[in-house]
C-alpha cells in the first residue's frame, strides 16, 4: 500500500514537472519565433476589411502575405510574413498568437525604416515634412523611387452598387541627396542630371530600347546604376 502511494506520488510529480518543462519550452519557442517584442508588436490591430462584392483589393499585388524582412529602429527582422496595403499606406505583419490564431497588425510608422517583399525593396522616407513608403531601385548613390497607390471607385457596371479598386499606379522619382525629383518621361528624367551626362544617358536609352512606362524593375535599376557611375 505504501509502495503504491509512493509510486503514485512520484508519477504525479514527474507528470507535473514534465508539464512545466513542456509549457516553458512552448513559451520559450513562441518567444523565440514571435519575439513578444514591442519593437514588432507596437502597432495597432489591422481592421480595414471591405464587404464582399468589392472588386480587387487594397494591396500592392494580392491579399496573400509573403515571407519578407524589415528593419525597425535599426533592428533587422527576418522570416516574418508581410503585406503592403498601398491604399492606406500601411505595412502589415501577420503572425500566429499563443492560441494559433492568425493576427494582423500595422507596423509602427514611427519605428519602421525599411522592408522587403520578395525581390522588391522599400523604405519609409521623409521629404518636405511628409513621410511615405517608397519602393527603392538602385545601389546608390542615386536611386529611383516609386510611390504606389490605388483608388476605390463605384463600379461602372450598370446597376452595380459595389466598389472596386483601381489597378496599382505609381509616381516615379529620382532620389538625389535627400531630394525627390518627379519624372514621367525620358526628357524629364535627364533634366535632373548634369547636362554633360545627357548624351550618355540618351545613348543608354537607345541601346537598351527602354520604354519608361513598361520598363521592369531590373531595367530601371540598371539604368540608375549606370547614371550613378557616370563621372
Amino acid at each position: 500500500m505504501m509502495n503504491r502511494l509512493i509510486r503514485s506520488l512520484i508519477l504525479t510529480f514527474l507528470l507535473l514537472f514534465s508539464g512545466i518543462i513542456t509549457a516553458q519550452d512552448t513559451f520559450r519557442e513562441f518567444d523565440q519565433v514571435y519575439g513578444l517584442d514591442p519593437l514588432l508588436y507596437n502597432g495597432k490591430k489591422y481592421s480595414y476589411f471591405l464587404p464582399s462584392g468589392t472588386g480587387g483589393n487594397q494591396f500592392l499585388s494580392s491579399s496573400a502575405f509573403v515571407e519578407g524582412e524589415m528593419v525597425i529602429r535599426g533592428k533587422g527582422v527576418q522570416g516574418i510574413f508581410l503585406n503592403y496595403d498601398i491604399f492606406n499606406q500601411k505595412l502589415l505583419l501577420q503572425y500566429a498568437d499563443e492560441t494559433g490564431a492568425f493576427q494582423i497588425i500595422e507596423v509602427s510608422e514611427a519605428w519602421l525604416e525599411s522592408f522587403s517583399l520578395g525581390p522588391m525593396n522599400f523604405k519609409y522616407i521623409t521629404n518636405n515634412n511628409e513621410s511615405r513608403i517608397y519602393q527603392v531601385l538602385g545601389d546608390g548613390p542615386l536611386h529611383i523611387l516609386y510611390s504606389w497607390r490605388k483608388s476605390l471607385k463605384l463600379s461602372n457596371s450598370m446597376g452595380d452598387g459595389n466598389y472596386t479598386f483601381s489597378p496599382p499606379a505609381k509616381t516615379r522619382y529620382i532620389y538625389v541627396d535627400g531630394d525627390l525629383h518627379p519624372f514621367r518621361s525620358k526628357g524629364s528624367l535627364m533634366k535632373v542630371f548634369d547636362p554633360a551626362h545627357k548624351p550618355a544617358i540618351k545613348n543608354y536609352f537607345h541601346e537598351k530600347g527602354i520604354k519608361l512606362k513598361k520598363a521592369p524593375d531590373q531595367v530601371m535599376t540598371d539604368l540608375i546604376n549606370f547614371i550613378s557611375n557616370l563621372d
